[in-house]
C-alpha cells in the first residue's frame, strides 16, 4: 500500500536535525505548519470530511449525567468545565509588572513566582496568590503576550483554589486555533491516558483585557491523586524525566539509574513497558508533533509507588491541526537519537507489536464526528474572544482557516491509521 511504511524493529534513523534546529526550523518555514484553506471556503466547515463509517453516537438519556462531561468521568475542577470561560482578574504592582517583562524580554529561562496583589475570579478572591511566566523561552516566548502559571500554595502551602494548587495559561503563535491542548487532552483521557484537564480562560490585568488563554491542570499533586488515588500519589514526579518537580530532597537514585542504560533489560526493570507503550501510541495517532514519542521533548515521568515510571502527556499544543493529517507514520517519523528509552523498547519485537495494536485500538476509537461537534462548539464560545484580544499572534482570518484545517485533518487522520494499522497487523 503506498504511503504506508512497515518496520519489524525500529533501528536508529539520522536524524535530520537537533530538536532546537527543528524548532528552528518551524520557526523560518521550513518545515511550516498545514496550509489551510481561506477562511472563507465552506469546504469542510459546516460538515466533517472524510470517512463517516463510525456508528452513530447515541443521545444520552436526560436522567443520567452526561457521559462525556469532564465532572462525570474524569473528575476535574469545576474551573475546567466546557460550558464556561472563567474569567480572571489579576491586580499586580509596578514592580511585579515589570519583572515579568524583564524576564520575558530577556529570554534567559528565569520564571521567578511574583505577588499578587489582588486576585478575583467570577466574583471570587483569594489572598496570597503567585504568578509566574510559562513556556520555552527560546522558542515560544515571542511577540507581547506572555504566558504565566499561577500558584495558590507558594506564601500558604495549605492554600487551595477550586482544589487546585496550580493553574496553567498556554498561548502560543503556532496554535491559531488556541484549541489544541483542550481538544488533545479530551482526547487522551478518553483513551484512558491520564492528561491534564483543560479548557479556555480570559486574563484581565490591571482591569485591562490581556488576551484569552488555554487554561490547564497543572501536574502536581492534586493532578496525581486525581489519576492515581491518594494512596498512589506520593511518588518522584520529573519534566522531562529527570527534573523533580515534588518531593524536595527526595531520592532520585531510580531515575539515575534510568538514565544511566538503555538496555531493555535494565529499563524494564523501572516499569511497565506496556504503559510506556500506551502513551507514545496515544501521542502518535494525534499526532504530538512536540511530545516524547516523536522528539523526547513535553513530557512527564511519574515513579508511581506500584507500577514504577510512567509516561504522562504535557503541553500540547503542537497536536491535531499543526501539521497535515497524514503526513506522520507513527513508526518511521520518529527522531530515534532523541528517544533513547523509546529505540529500546520498540527494538523488542513484542513492543513494537504492542505499540502497532494500540495503534489500532486508538484509530477505533478515535471519534472524529463528536471532536468536530466539540471544535464547532469551543470555536463559538472563544471566536469573539479571540478577536478582541489585544495580544494575540496571528488574525481572526488565520484562527478561522486553522480551524477549519483541523477539523478537516480529524477524519484524515482516522482513516490514515486505521490503513496503516490494517497493513501493519497483515490484516
Amino acid at each position: 500500500m503506498p504511503g504506508l511504511a512497515r518496520r519489524h524493529a525500529p533501528e536508529p534513523s539520522r536524524v535530520r536535525c537537533a530538536v532546537l534546529n527543528f524548532l528552528l526550523a518551524c520557526v523560518a518555514g521550513d518545515l511550516s505548519p498545514v496550509d489551510a484553506p481561506a477562511a472563507d471556503d465552506p469546504a469542510g466547515y459546516e460538515e466533517l470530511p472524510g470517512s463517516t463509517d463510525g456508528d452513530d453516537t447515541s443521545e444520552p438519556d436526560d436522567d443520567d449525567p452526561a457521559p462525556d462531561s469532564d465532572e462525570a468521568l474524569w473528575g476535574c475542577s469545576d474551573l475546567f468545565e466546557q460550558d464556561r470561560l472563567p474569567t480572571y482578574h489579576l491586580t499586580l504592582d509596578r514592580r511585579t509588572w515589570n519583572s515579568l517583562q524583564s524576564e520575558f524580554t530577556a529570554h534567559d529561562g528565569t520564571k521567578g513566582y511574583h505577588d499578587v496583589e489582588a486576585f478575583e475570579v467570577d466574583g471570587e478572591t483569594l489572598p496570597d496568590v503567585s504568578i509566574r511566566l510559562k513556556g520555552n523561552e527560546g522558542y515560544s516566548w515571542v511577540g507581547t503576550k506572555m504566558q504565566f502559571v499561577i500558584s495558590f500554595v507558594e506564601v500558604n502551602e495549605d492554600q487551595r483554589f477550586h482544589g487546585q494548587r496550580h493553574v496553567a495559561f498556554d498561548a502560543t503563535w503556532y496554535d491559531p486555533t488556541l484549541l489544541n491542548n483542550r481538544t488533545a487532552t479530551r482526547f487522551l483521557r478518553r483513551l484512558g491516558q491520564p492528561a491534564p484537564c483543560a479548557n479556555n480562560a480570559l486574563m484581565y490585568i490591571n482591569d485591562e483585557y490581556y488576551g484569552i488563554y488555554a487554561h490547564m491542570e497543572e501536574p502536581d499533586r492534586e493532578y496525581l491523586e486525581r489519576n492515581f488515588g491518594k494512596e498512589n500519589a506520593d511518588g518522584n514526579l520529573y519534566k522531562y524525566g529527570y527534573e523533580l518537580k515534588n518531593n524536595p530532597g527526595a531520592d532520585t537514585s531510580r531515575v539515575d539509574g534510568w538514565w544511566s542504560s538503555y538496555e531493555f533489560e535494565d529499563l524494564e526493570r523501572y516499569g511497565d513497558p506496556d504503559q510506556w507503550v500506551s502513551e507514545w501510541a496515544a501521542e502518535a495517532t494525534m499526532p504530538d508533533w512536540d511530545g516524547y514519542w516523536i522528539s523526547g521533548h513535553n513530557y512527564f515521568i511519574y515513579d508511581h509507588p506500584e507500577r514504577g515510571f510512567m509516561y504522562l502527556p504535557w503541553d500540547l499544543d503542537a497536536t491535531f491541526g499543526y501539521y497535515d493529517a497524514t503526513s506522520y507514520d507513527p513508526l518511521t517519523g520518529i527522531y530515534w537519537d532523541y528517544v533513547p528509552h523509546e529505540r529500546s523498547v520498540l527494538s523488542q519485537d513484542e513492543y513494537e507489536q504492542r505499540f502497532i495494536e494500540y495503534i489500532a485500538e486508538y484509530a477505533e476509537k478515535f471519534d472524529a464526528e463528536t471532536m468536530d461537534a466539540e471544535l464547532l462548539e469551543w470555536d463559538d464560545q472563544i471566536r469573539d474572544w479571540l478577536d478582541a484580544d489585544p495580544n494575540k499572534y496571528y488574525t481572526i482570518e488565520e484562527h478561522d482557516a486553522r480551524v477549519i484545517a483541523t477539523r478537516r485533518g480529524l477524519g484524515e487522520r482516522r482513516d490514515f491509521l486505521t490503513a496503516w494499522a490494517e497493513y501493519n497487523l497483515g490484516r
